[in-house]
Parts: structure tokens; C-alpha cells; sequence
């Protein structure tokens, strides 16, 4: 039988403690958001993705169909950060309705909006296709928006991971200027009994 010292035991208790009321602090400031992938094949943009998303406090990242996902490239953001896994297209399109997400895609596609010129709605759920293949036909049919990132290269994509940050960013940079976002300079939501909590 194998015992566990007690000083040992008292620091584990304390670090979970410490965990779990970190986690409930980034969770009171999490915004109206989400990032979601469609049957991603590399798993380490699916661990960038859950860290980007963690990043920007969205509330959750959806990953739908059966692809595996690298929890090292997450960098244990996926602790914090609520993953939620769907089987394929009609569950994901449920789920967008139970949550009342707006889908915005991030696609090459003959309807879609250059980045500068994206106006984004409210709630969004930002999509990234597989490596191959995109974003399902059906799913931008059903997207409120679909975003294109300008690019001046030879190469016609980029690493969906960094292409995802980007779309997230000027989200967040266009509701910065329209004084619009909380916390600009980044860091966890004030306690209620914080000095200048509004409540």
C-alpha cells in the first residue's frame, strides 16, 4: 500500500484549490463567443485553436467529427477552456441553434467578405475547415457570414490555426473600437467586490 506524505498531499490539495478558483474567476469573464473545427486532420491546430480560444475567453470550442486533437499544443489552456466534441453536421447545426450562435465561417468562397470589410454578428461561432477539403458546402450555405483574409502570396492559404487568430482578433479589434470591449488590456473580469466593478 502505498501512502502519501502529508506535506506532499497538502500541496496537491492547495494547487487544485488554486486551479479551480482560477478557472471559476476566467469563467465569470467569458465572452459571447465561440471557435468551432470541422474534422480537422493536424492535431496540433486543433491544440492552437483551444488556445487561442482560451486567449480571448470564448465560451467554448467545438470540434466536430472524429479527428484526435494534440493536448500539448493547448499548452493546458483545454483545462480552463470548455471543448465540446459533436459526431458531424446535423449535431453541430443543433448545437449552434441550442446556443443561438451565428456562424461565421472562414473560407475561401466566391460569397465571401474580405477581413477588412467583415462585419460580424452578434454571438459568433468562428468555423475552420480541414487541411483539405474546407469548410463543408452545406455549412457555409448555412453561415451568416463567411470571411476571407486577404493574402498577396503565391501560396493561396494559410495555417488554418493562424488564419482562425486572425479572424478572432479583428472581431475583438472592431468591437475595441467600437468601445464595445471589455478588458482591452487583456486579464481576468473584476471580482464584484472589486474598486470600479460595475454591477
Amino acid at each position: 500500500m502505498v501512502t502519501r506524505d502529508p506535506k506532499s498531499e497538502h500541496s496537491h490539495q492547495r494547487r487544485l484549490a488554486r486551479q479551480a478558483r482560477r478557472r471559476e474567476e476566467y469563467r465569470s469573464g467569458l465572452r459571447p463567443m465561440a471557435v468551432a473545427a470541422w474534422n480537422i486532420s493536424k492535431e496540433h491546430n486543433v491544440g492552437s485553436l483551444i488556445r487561442t480560444a482560451h486567449a480571448v475567453a470564448a465560451e467554448e470550442v467545438i470540434l466536430v467529427g472524429g479527428r484526435e486533437w494534440n493536448v500539448e499544443a493547448a499548452r493546458t489552456a483545454e483545462l480552463y477552456t470548455t471543448v465540446v466534441a459533436l459526431p458531424d453536421v446535423p449535431a453541430f447545426r443543433s448545437h449552434l441553434a441550442a446556443r443561438s450562435w451565428r456562424l461565421v465561417a472562414v473560407e475561401l468562397d466566391p460569397r465571401a467578405v474580405p477581413l477588412f470589410d467583415a462585419v460580424y454578428p452578434e454571438r459568433p461561432c468562428f468555423l475552420l475547415g480541414a487541411e483539405l477539403g474546407g469548410v463543408p458546402g452545406e455549412l457555409r450555405a448555412a453561415a451568416d457570414l463567411i470571411v476571407q483574409i486577404p493574402q498577396w502570396g503565391l501560396v493561396p492559404s494559410l495555417n488554418l490555426a493562424v488564419a482562425g487568430s486572425i479572424v478572432i482578433y479583428d472581431h475583438l479589434a472592431k468591437l475595441y473600437r467600437s468601445g464595445r470591449l471589455e478588458r482591452p488590456a487583456g486579464g481576468l473580469a473584476a471580482a464584484p467586490s472589486d474598486p470600479g466593478h460595475a454591477g
